[in-house]
């Protein structure tokens, strides 16, 4: 017989610790804590015995509800938000390896950046979506569900926002040397070595989160009286809890790694690259002047194309910043140590932008990409045929 209530009370599964970027949350809360009222006494004699890493069955009896604000944000509105964002970075890494659109190596970024995105989303609707929709559904399997995949789902999202974050910086990169250096570019940019860029942006994402698919695992599988269903019990693994680790990890290093360089870069090269872009625009006024229609008209056509693909990146970076500052605050806050309702609000809130701007890139190609438009018609309309490549190619190219 499963275990039934009693009269005392125990700490929540888990323990208060950050869970960086998208799951800056409390682990606690990631995990569903519960609420026990047990004696102790009647299983183990022990005064200490239902401390918050503590794995027995006895000490998660009760389901603990997330709290109104989690169960809106992100169970109902991160919801339609997540598939609208998955359908619409597939699409994103279709048009962006096109045959069309693969031959601007820029482009293979936002490839990359739209995978890494969809990733993120997947995640993100496992680990923090799904147990709050189920719950608010009171469909205790998708309780059950996330909780079982949140080990391996946590060290995937980790690894890809840490992709995402690092891949648009790769993209600011390759921008301000097109732009600011463009007799260099070509020397500089050769095919093969932006292919060995973005595989070291890979590596590097995947070998810095490694360890993250090791700091959380499920140490039990028990009964919650008050829902009358069995859900598994998460708890920190010792790696987690090891003090140098949490130091590096999820101390002022990650900060630095993962919002002071990115940010910094991020700021510094798009300013240079939008002031490059109106001198650039100013010279070829001057330079146009007394020049054939025909010439100029070309030139205008190039031009524009030109300061449409910087205007378009700019955008993409500006959007991941103002999606990401909360981030950067909410971990200078978990630093300092500093927690209470409001952190836990603005954590909520966080996270949602994140997700956010893991589905919201596509609006930017939409509106500064006329290749990626005709492209999307292109799919849309489901035109597949030899006829329609065709078509596309002679409108495009």
């Amino acid at each position: 017989m499963p275990p039934t209530n009693s009269n005392s009370t125990s700490p929540p599964d888990g323990v208060n610790s950050t869970l960086s970027n998208i799951t800056m949350g409390v682990l606690s809360d990631l995990m569903a804590p519960t609420t026990t009222t047990i004696d102790p006494s009647q299983f183990i004699p022990q005064v200490n015995f239902c401390e918050g890493l503590n794995a027995s069955c006895a000490c998660h009896t009760e389901y603990a509800s997330y709290e109104a604000l989690e169960r809106i944000i992100l169970g109902l509105v991160a919801v339609p938000v997540i598939m609208f964002g998955i359908l619409a970075n597939v699409t994103s890494m279709r048009i962006f390896t096109h045959r069309i659109m693969s031959s601007s190596s820029i482009n293979w970024y936002l490839a990359v950046l739209s995978a890494s995105d969809t990733l993120i989303l997947v995640s993100a609707f496992f680990v923090l979506s799904l147990p709050r929709f189920g719950e608010y559904l009171t469909w205790w399997r998708a309780n059950y569900i996330s909780y079982s995949v949140t080990p391996y789902m946590y060290g995937l999202m980790m690894t890809a926002q840490t992709c995402s974050v690092f891949m648009t910086v790769g993209v600011s990169v390759h921008r301000y040397i097109g732009v600011c250096h463009p007799y260099k570019s070509v020397e500089w940019l050769p095919k093969k070595r932006v292919t060995t860029f973005i595989i070291g942006l890979l590596t590097f994402s995947v070998i810095f989160n490694t360890t993250r698919f090791f700091e959380v695992h499920i140490s039990n599988v028990c009964y919650r009286a008050n829902i009358d269903y069995y859900m598994p019990s998460l708890q920190p693994t010792a790696l987690r809890t090891n003090e140098l680790y949490m130091q590096l990890f999820f101390g002022w290093v990650y900060t630095v790694v993962m919002y002071v360089v990115p940010f910094t870069l991020l700021i510094a090269l798009n300013s240079m690259v939008l002031s490059a872009v109106r001198r650039s625009r100013r010279m070829h006024m001057v330079s146009q002047v007394g020049c054939g229609a025909e010439s100029e008209e070309f030139s205008k056509k190039a031009e524009r194309k030109e300061r449409q693909t910087s205007i378009m990146l700019v955008a993409i970076v500006l959007l991941f910043i103002s999606c990401n500052t909360l981030a950067f605050v909410c971990n200078i806050i978990e630093n300092m140590e500093i927690g209470g309702p409001l952190y836990e609000t603005l954590v909520t809130l966080n996270n949602l932008l994140v997700i956010i701007n893991a589905s919201c890139n596509i609006c930017v190609y939409m509106l500064f990409s006329d290749k990626y438009r005709m492209l999307l018609r292109y799919y849309l309309f489901c035109d597949w045929s030899r006829q329609g490549e065709l078509l596309v190619s002679s409108v495009l190219n």
